[in-house]
């Protein structure tokens, strides 16, 4: 079962350019060096066996592990060489096992294996240093890690190396939608700190125990596993959007972070146990977890206990800030549909930001374009606060627009459309209320009392705007349609 984070698409205006300096560096070292290796590689062992080394090297380092007490891994190794075969290729890694064996391979340089006075010595000598100069050409093998003789240069560069393409294309996609947000939220110089921390970390398990003579370790797994770490802690319970993928399902799922970085912990641990003879490093995943955790602790310590939560909303606050600048910008150069599609562009990701769903409306507005004017609309009347007096000449501009451009009404309530008749009148609006009124008189079954009550209102406010034969029309729209009113009586009193 896969499971990775999808956050919210990268902002190309601030580009993730540490996620895409690491995603170029592996794929530059895979394909301008490690590739090549194959053919390298398969060039050196064909040198070897040509000239008869196995045959001479090969059972004399098993007999050596006989005299240094490593019985097991003796017998090990001549269980591989007794099913050799060019097929299987398992001879290779008893080859390995012995060029990874730095106590050995110093006594068969200094000629205390193969002593001088045997025959054929000379030429197996030049053999040798011809073999060692073709194997010092493999990258892989020069700059993975090797657990039981670790080089310092090793533990950094097995980072950023890959054993094959899937390998490579596969960590690159997590490493790619994971990182670009993390690096967003801690900052470049502090998020490339922390990945190359969490790679460091991830090797922990095999130098501390390292397996059998032979064994590499390489590719960005564990540092990958660090920033998924990073990102779940810094999300805390908060609910971010998941993929996941079982066997052949696959859909999202909302769920708090916390919980699939226990999923990650549980899932490394439990395939490691089922799998005991997987080729992938578990335990550098294990470890790598443990280390992103670990550092996005002691980075939200450092921030004076500021939670998950506070950084994901001053992020968001600066991503909007970001955006909005950009969209005010269109908006100033009068490019008003560039500029309603960017405010719509945000309002949809945060619908029930006020200003930016007015900026949303009053530049779709401005263009023809009648399907982004009805969206920014709807997105306007679905205002929680719609009706307050703060909205009522946008939603009152919106209203004479829906008539204006024939567009389909918002989804609102009899109730709600109410509220809204009674703040235009109050607001001033006559226009746009004159034109409700009908609407809401056709459909009037239950709120007679309220509309009346409406009705008469908009004729007292005209009247007090000095606009006298519309007050008497509007009053005289009450008396026809609702006689027995009580505002009836009121009508004729201030008649």
């Amino acid at each position: 079962m896969l499971i990775v984070p999808l956050p919210a698409k990268p902002d190309w205006h601030r580009p993730p350019w540490v996620t895409l300096l690491l995603v170029a560096l592996c794929c530059v070292i895979y394909f301008g060096f490690q590739q090549p290796d194959g053919a390298r590689e398969q060039e050196a062992l064909t040198f070897y066996v040509q000239n008869g080394l196995p045959a001479l090297e090969l059972p004399r380092y098993l007999d050596d592990l006989d005299k240094r007490g490593l019985h097991d891994l003796a017998d090990k190794m001549r269980a591989k060489l007794d099913r050799m075969s060019a097929r299987n290729g398992e001879w290779s890694q008893v080859l390995l096992a012995m060029q990874d064996d730095g106590e050995f391979m110093a006594r068969l340089h200094n000629g205390q294996v193969i002593a001088p006075h045997e025959a054929g010595f000379s030429t197996w000598g030049t053999a040798r240093r011809q073999f060692d100069a073709l194997w010092g050409r493999l990258f892989t093998i020069r700059f993975a890690l090797h657990p039981r003789a670790p080089e310092p240069i090793q533990i950094f560069m097995q980072m950023f190396m890959h054993a094959d393409i899937s390998h490579l294309l596969g960590n690159m996609a997590v490493l790619f939608v994971v990182a670009y947000t993390v690096e967003d939220l801690l900052g470049r110089w502090r998020f490339l700190i922390y990945y190359l921390l969490a790679g460091l970390g991830a090797t922990l398990p095999d130098l501390l125990w390292p397996g059998d003579p032979g064994s590499l370790s390489l590719g960005a797994s564990g540092a990958i596993a660090g920033v998924m770490a990073m990102f779940v802690a810094l999300y805390g319970l908060r609910r971010v959007r998941f993929f996941y993928w079982v066997v052949l399902y696959f859909n999202t799922m909302r769920a708090p972070a916390l919980l699939i970085l226990l999923y990650w912990l549980g899932n490394e641990v439990w395939q490691k146990t089922t799998d005991p003879t997987s080729h992938v490093n578990y335990m550098a995943h294990f470890a790598g977890l443990l280390s992103g955790t670990l550092l996005t602790v002691l980075y939200r310590q450092r921030r004076d206990g500021h939670s998950a939560e506070k950084l994901v909303r001053e992020d968001l606050v600066k991503q909007i800030d970001q955006q909005r600048v950009a969209a005010d910008d269109l908006l100033r150069r009068m490019e008003f549909g560039r500029a309603a599609r960017a405010y719509a562009v945000l309002t949809i990701e945060h619908p029930q930001n006020t200003d930016l769903v007015l900026r949303c409306f009053r530049a779709a507005s401005m263009q023809p374009d009648n399907d982004l004017l009805q969206n920014a609309i709807f997105r306007l009347f679905a205002l929680q606060n719609a009706t307050l007096q703060a909205q009522a000449a946008e939603t009152a501009s919106a209203w004479l627009l829906i008539r204006q451009r024939q567009l389909k009404l918002p989804p609102l309530s009899l109730k709600q459309w109410l509220g809204l008749l009674g703040v235009w009148i109050d607001a001033g609006h006559f226009e746009a209320a004159e034109q409700l009124l009908p609407r809401l008189m056709a459909r009037d079954q239950g709120v007679e009392e309220a509309l009346s009550a409406l009705i008469y209102r908009l004729g007292l406010k005209q009247r007090r705007a000095g606009n006298e034969a519309a007050c008497q029309a509007t009053w005289a729209m009450l008396v026809k349609r609702y006689p027995n009113a009580s505002e009836v009586r009121l009508v004729n009193t201030a008649s």
